[in-house]
């Protein structure tokens, strides 16, 4: 997906286009000092940092005379063997230009017949013509043999669609010949306000019939950010540096910014539901269900936390009975998916007042029962080891007064040898009179301080601690915090999920939504943070990784809902566990460094400042 990098213009520069030589890319502009006009171009070897103050350009026609007016439009470039073939259009009309370094340039003619802006298909022939496509409303196609006269038809390639994001008048960008097809560029024109609107689109041609459309893109490669949707915005074109499709935009005459794409092909139509698709539900889901002759996990078995440890994925779930009391179960796997072992008893119930619907003080889970259960209990555990300490986190809830996190511990041996009874008294860690949830602990220090996330609606909040002992009615206060997006699938609320897990790339982090799109479904999402700073996200996925589509995702307690508790990696097979329906608990699979590259490369826009020698 695209990422946005923005930079600030000087006065008394004009920007008039980009290209690229190789791997370099080109942005050329005129600089009035002294009521004298210059021509420069500065390069860059990535597309968004140029190194150097500008290289001047110069531009003769036949008779060595130099240009003066460079308030040029519609600027293309393409190369054609061993030179570069410059179209612009000046006063609606089509000029044209030959170079062999970009530097110097000399006019070489008009084209009478085509008035719009128009590009050229580089290094290419059909038929023993140059191919030209153009258009400001829809796209059409021109031919020439000896580059001075062009051939056109009445033929339209294609037009605005209706039903589409395309449904505004089309402007031609740029030509590129990638692998069997020809890429081409283009600009829907929308007026917005005082200004006209320009939102990239791409569509592939055939390369044995550059006429012939086989895909186009049902969604813009890119959307202008919403604070600069009332902005005046013109495209400059784009380049492809290293395997990245780059577009440049002028803002207000006076101001750069570079969006930079994944390289359309025809699978990009998928990007929507790509991270669905890479993760792959386990096909005898559910993994744990409930067990009618248990009564205390006859009715659901869900939202479990996961530990791998011991050659073993270790499971403690949420479970509700007969009394509808929430108390925890346990299971593991070997191999991550199917069950080897299960309790027949719970191994962690609501032993204090807060966690107690009738806030009372039990020690057994036949004192809960003998005292009626009731809505409410231990809810939602997430596990983390800390060195040889298991930490978990719950909701708990009294059944009256608003749910709150609270956090009890355990050794790995005790936890690894089943002596549930070693569970430490657990306390609340979050403040009383509000709703508090989704809390995980990351599993090592970071700059010195614990790092817990929690959930106050609608956000994920951050907070930095010296100790896990929360003494002294010590309650998370909230440093940070992580947003809901807008315009997203994820744009309602989010919560923690997963304890983060650290890989290579950074803290891999699962966390849960629901989106204002579709209200009724919780979703499941990941980010990636970075390993020195759990607040900055790195890349955030722009697809769901889980949606509640299957039967036993929507039939329970509570239709359309995946919650996930627990995630672990086993052999770079990361498992991602889930409630489904508050009733079940399933399971999700993918390849972890497929899933991280799609995840670095499939990105929503980002603004970035973007360094230039002349804009300093």
């Amino acid at each position: 997906m695209p990422v946005l990098y923005l930079f600030y213009a000087l006065e008394m520069i004009t920007f008039v286009g980009t290209t690229q030589k190789d791997k370099e890319a080109f942005l050329y502009f005129y600089q009035i000092n002294d009521g004298h006009t210059f021509f420069k171009l500065v390069m860059s070897h990535d597309g968004f940092t140029f190194t150097d103050k500008g290289k001047y350009v110069f531009v003769f026609d036949d008779k060595k005379r130099e240009e003066k007016n460079y308030n040029w439009k519609g600027f293309r470039v393409a190369k054609q063997d061993k030179q570069f073939v410059l179209t612009y259009l000046v006063n609606n009309q089509i000029l044209t230009a030959v170079s062999s370094d970009l530097i110097r340039w000399k006019k070489t003619g008009k084209i009478s017949n085509i008035t719009e802006t128009a590009t050229i298909i580089p290094d290419f022939q059909y038929k023993n013509q140059h191919i030209m496509y153009y258009g400001e409303k829809t796209i059409q196609a021109a031919y020439t043999t000896d580059w001075e006269t062009w051939k056109t038809d009445n033929k339209v390639l294609f037009s605005p669609r209706k039903d589409y994001f395309d449904n505004g008048d089309l402007e031609v960008g740029n030509a590129y010949v990638i692998d069997e097809h020809i890429l081409l560029t283009y600009y829907v024109k929308k007026q917005t306000g005082r200004h006209m609107q320009y939102i990239p689109g791409a569509v592939l041609f055939e390369k044995i019939n550059p006429t012939k459309p086989i895909w186009q893109s049902n969604e813009p490669l890119w959307e202008p950010v919403e604070e600069l949707q009332n902005e005046k915005m013109l495209p400059l074109g784009s380049v492809i540096i290293h395997d990245e499709l780059i577009f440049y935009w002028l803002i207000n005459d006076t101001s750069i910014f570079a969006v930079s794409c994944q390289i359309p092909n025809q699978n990009s139509g998928l990007k929507n539901k790509l991270f669905s698709t890479i993760f792959k539900k386990f096909e005898k889901n559910p993994i744990i269900a409930p067990v009618p002759h248990h009564p205390w996990e006859s009715r659901a078995a869900f939202n479990s936390a996961a530990v791998y440890e011991d050659g073993k994925v270790h499971f403690v779930y949420r479970a509700l009975g007969d009394k509808d009391l929430s108390v925890l179960g346990y299971a593991t796997s070997s191999d991550g998916l199917t069950i080897d072992e299960r309790s027949k008893e719970p191994i962690y119930i609501p032993r204090e007042p807060f966690e107690t619907p009738g806030q009372q003080a039990f020690k057994t889970f036949a004192d809960h029962f003998a005292s009626g259960g009731g809505y409410g209990g231990v809810e939602d555990p997430r596990l983390t080891r800390v060195e040889d300490t298991f930490f978990m986190t719950y909701v708990a809830f009294d059944g009256a007064n608003p749910p709150r996190v609270a956090l009890t511990s355990i050794a790995v041996e005790d936890f690894l040898n089943r002596r549930w009874d070693k569970w430490e008294q657990p306390k609340l860690i979050s403040a009383p009179g509000m709703v508090n949830k989704n809390a995980v602990i990351f599993p090592e220090k970071i700059n010195g301080k614990y790092v817990v996330y929690h959930r106050i609606y609608p956000n994920i909040l951050i907070d930095y601690v010296d100790d896990l002992k929360f003494d002294n009615d010590k309650y998370l206060q909230g440093h940070h915090f992580i947003t809901p997006r807008k315009k997203h699938w994820d744009s309602k609320k989010i919560g923690a999920g997963a304890p983060p897990i650290k890989t290579k790339d950074g803290w891999l982090f699962v966390y849960q939504s629901v989106g204002h799109q579709d209200p009724g479904k919780y979703k499941i999402g990941a980010m990636l943070l970075a390993h020195n700073d759990p607040a900055k996200v790195l890349y955030r996925t722009n697809s769901p990784i889980v949606e509640p589509v299957e039967s036993y995702e929507n039939e329970g307690f509570k239709a359309g809902v995946v919650y996930p508790c627990g995630a672990v990696v086993v052999n770079n097979k990361l498992h991602v566990y889930y409630g489904g329906a508050d009733t079940v608990v399933c399971a999700a699979s993918t390849d972890l460094d497929k899933f991280l590259w799609e995840m670095k490369h499939n990105q929503e826009p980002k603004l970035k400042k973007v360094k230039s020698a002349i804009l300093n």
